[in-house]
């Protein structure tokens, strides 16, 4: 942001102050020692204390105050999220995630474009939608059935919304008694950020250093009840480890996250164990989830690319995606981003659920029939509007008022970017934030 200047008093304007004491003259320099007794290199001495702006005396402290930096806004009066607003009446309102709730989205890892929101300008606060209520009935009707039934993909537009969908969804399950298993960044399983390595026992590549962060994120978001869950047989480690049965569930999580020589192992006995117990409906939500049905950035040693069925993470999940691993009791959900151009669908990805595509797919198109037959596997398309209506778009501009983001709040702004956005979510706060700078640059 650049630095404003006025010489008149403004509002707007901003001061710097200084605690720092004057600098005296710099004392004059001594003769210079005899080349005999200088030390030089290495062998020199490091001074006592620096000087100057480089260091300073320890009482020597500078703050910076800006007029114009306020306290952040107060929302702790809006209405907390609970599934009791997860209904007709309460669209277009906005209304603030609970504190526990919050932690646990946070120790899962927020949405790459959320992350900022969410965590300053007085909370995370969100607009309940006509999509988030009928998503959230969608959930409470499959919480005891089987999972093969309640797997759902949240497809639409960039900016529609749907990485704040699938987030809400999450903040109802965690706050209806589900165990919840969320992982906003599916990406980080393809892109060759962490280690791996070639199991020839199930003939995929193992990636134990994902397996530990969701095992961890299981135990964090859900420890109460993992502890309640008894294992009711042995289960069988690598390196000779081994967890009895009568154990509790939460031990088998912390043993792996603990342990990367059985991580790998123990996350997939873990959903074994989830898979088969009734006592919570489990939720497992995915997000960038077009990053499994394409080829990955990981290579084998004479660099042939490695296809996301053949990870051990990605595997996991397109089981549970495609339905060939079911929870006794829950739902798997899904959303596609469009956030970042390089990880967009792929041809077999967009055919299989009917997407509009940047290329046109022709007959000589080739789709890999591994990742075609896990997106034909009867998942449940789910497309979030390109805009929002009316009443939804009036409570997003309540809310960006109230965060400071829509100067003034006036009738005229919200007509103006209600118009200039389409009612995209996305757009919509774009377009108020360029407003803001705008403003007060």
């Amino acid at each position: 942001m650049r630095p404003i200047v006025r010489f008149a008093p403004s509002p707007l304007s901003r001061g710097i102050s200084t605690t720092a004491p004057a600098l005296a003259a710099p004392p004059q320099k001594k003769a210079a020692a005899s080349s005999k007794t200088v030390k030089q290199g290495f062998n020199q001495k490091k001074k006592e204390s620096a000087s100057g702006g480089g260091g300073g005396s320890g009482n020597a402290t500078i703050a910076l105050r800006f007029s114009m930096a306020g306290s952040p806004p107060d929302l702790s009066d809006m209405a907390p999220l609970q599934p009791g607003k997860y209904r007709k009446e309460h669209v277009g309102k906005p209304a603030l995630i609970r504190e526990g709730t919050f932690e646990k989205l946070k120790a899962s890892g927020l949405p790459k474009n959320l992350e900022k929101e969410l965590s300053s300008s007085g909370g995370p606060a969100s607009v309940i939608r006509q999509s988030t209520v009928e998503l959230a009935q969608k959930l409470e009707e499959g919480k005891d059935r089987n999972s093969k039934d309640a797997r759902f993909v949240l497809t639409g537009e960039r900016g529609s919304g749907k990485s704040m969908l699938l987030l809400q969804t999450v903040a109802y399950a965690c706050e209806s008694g589900w165990i919840v298993l969320c992982n906003p960044r599916a990406s980080e399983w393809t892109n060759s950020s962490s280690h791996y390595v070639y199991d020839s026992t199930t003939q995929t590549f193992s990636q134990w250093q994902s397996a530990q962060r969701i095992l961890s994120t299981l135990s964090a978001t859900n420890g109460n009840k993992l502890e309640a869950i008894t294992l009711s047989s042995d289960v069988e480690l690598a390196q000779g480890r081994m967890v009895e049965a009568g154990s509790s569930l939460d031990t088998l999580v912390q043993t792996g996250a603990k342990d990367d020589r059985v991580a790998v192992k123990a996350l997939d006995a873990v959903m074994a164990v989830l898979e088969e117990q009734t006592q919570y409906p489990v939720l497992w939500a995915i997000d960038e989830a077009q990053t499994l049905f394409t080829t990955s950035k990981y290579r084998t040693a004479d660099y042939t690319p490695i296809e996301p069925y053949h990870l051990s993470t990605p595997r996991l999940a397109l089981d549970f995606i495609a339905g060939r691993r079911t929870f006794s009791r829950g739902a798997v959900i899904t959303a596609l981003s469009l956030s970042d151009p390089t990880t967009l669908p792929s041809p077999a990805l967009n055919t299989a659920l009917s997407l509009s595509s940047p290329r046109p797919i022709t007959p000589y198109t080739q789709l890999d029939p591994y990742h075609l037959a896990h997106a034909s596997s009867g998942l449940n398309k789910i497309a979030v509007p390109f805009g929002m209506n009316a009443a939804e778009a009036s409570g997003m501009f309540e809310l960006f008022a109230r965060k400071g983001w829509a100067p003034g709040g006036t009738d005229q702004l919200f007509m103006e970017s209600f118009t200039a956005s389409g009612g995209n979510p996305g757009e919509l706060a774009r377009g108020l934030e360029r407003t803001y700078l705008a403003l007060t640059a």
